[in-house]
């Protein structure tokens, strides 16, 4: 009981910024030890992965793997609607596959004083060179309509 009286005494003889410096005194020492409670946890769990993985598992030989992949064709299960869009693609998946190997990226290179410039030939690319075909946006007779029709407006709105 005289120690509770004395503890009371005590405190009220602190001013309030003495009991706001040992409430502040009080808070950092819990977070420090929370702060120290949780890095040890922390420590624990990553422990406790490694023994697992510890034991040592066969070596995989990755060379065995790829031949084999290489020897088996690899087969795609289609389902009935990829099977359809398969048949009314414009381009299908084999054809996709026949022509990878066949067009080459060729360059045609400038050079300048300070940079070396390559601009890519795209005719490399294309079975056959493109075909110009000639222009036309309006015939003469087209444009002489249609002046008539704009002097006949014209006329209209004067």
């Amino acid at each position: 009981m005289q120690l509770i009286k004395d503890m009371l005494g005590f405190i009220k003889s602190l001013s309030q910024i003495d009991l706001l410096l040992y409430f502040a005194v009080l808070v950092l020492i819990i977070l420090i030890v929370s702060l120290l409670y949780i890095i040890k946890n922390s420590e624990e769990e990553e422990e406790e992965p490694r023994a697992i993985v510890e034991p040592k598992k066969e070596e995989i030989d990755l060379k065995s793997i790829v031949q084999e992949m290489e020897q088996e064709p690899p087969t795609l299960k289609l389902t009935d609607y990829e099977a359809e869009q398969e048949e009314k693609a414009i381009i299908s998946y084999e054809e996709l596959l026949a022509k990878k190997d066949r067009g080459q990226l060729t360059y045609d290179e400038e050079t300048n004083d300070e940079v070396s410039i390559k601009k890519i030939n795209l005719n490399s690319l294309m079975d056959e060179p493109p075909k110009k075909e000639p222009v036309s946006f309006y015939s003469y007779e087209r444009e002489e309509e249609f002046l008539k029709k704009l002097k006949a407006l014209n006329e209209l709105l004067s």
